[in-house]
């Protein structure tokens, strides 16, 4: 049973979650609080590996965000930024603010698409492709670096239960993930869980920055 959910003895708990006991006595009570939250521990995950990206990449000129947008151009030049959005799981006004300051390093160009004027199609310029194949190495090395504490086997099944749950919960973001124009359908992620209605009323935070 998780610690954070049993009652704290002596504290007046309302059905909304206020409580008259001291924080001495909560910390005193349930010393983990927010450690054995996944949420929390996700979050701090990410925190983490953006900190190593930073140091270790590119001598901290891009953020991890920016390097997976050029890597999705490189692969699939002349996209438009919904289809940005649908590759990385980002809303669209994520993804303009991105796009700008990849833009004004010259990394990434849009010109209007000839068959739809109101849309902007984007790619990466020589100067962006150049830039993932020479910093390709310090990520490799960075994404090895973060799993570094975990034998072989604990990676493998580590990304594999990641997988799973991205899958698992793909709908819940603001912007559902779409690989390559397709529903996400990632080779880890099964057995396949019983598709989820999202709770009225919520969306999603993408969580992004660029």
């Amino acid at each position: 049973m998780r610690r954070s959910s049993v009652p704290l003895p002596g504290a007046n708990n309302d059905p909304l979650g206020g409580s008259t006991q001291s924080a001495e006595a909560w910390a005193a009570t349930d010393g983990q609080l927010i450690w054995d939250r996944p949420g929390y521990l996700i979050r701090r995950l990410h925190q983490i590996h953006v900190a190593m990206f930073v140091e270790t990449v590119a001598g901290g000129s891009i953020t991890p965000i920016q390097y997976g947008l050029l890597s999705i151009l490189a692969n699939r030049p002349n996209i438009d930024q919904l289809t940005i959005g649908e590759e990385l799981g980002l809303d669209r006004a994520n993804v303009t603010g991105i796009l700008k300051r990849l833009e004004s390093r010259r990394l990434v160009s849009r010109v209007v698409d000839p068959a739809n004027r109101r849309r902007k199609l984007c790619l990466a310029t020589s100067r962006g492709i150049a830039l993932i194949r020479r910093f390709d190495e310090q990520m490799q090395a960075c994404q090895r670096a973060l799993l570094e504490p975990l034998s072989a086997p604990e990676r493998k099944l580590f990304i594999e239960l990641l997988s799973r749950l991205v899958q698992a919960n793909n709908e819940f973001g603001r912007t559902a993930l779409r690989p390559n124009g397709h529903a996400l359908q990632l080779e880890a992620a099964s057995p396949a869980s019983p598709r989820r209605r999202r709770p009225p009323g919520r969306t999603g935070a993408s969580g992004a920055s660029g």
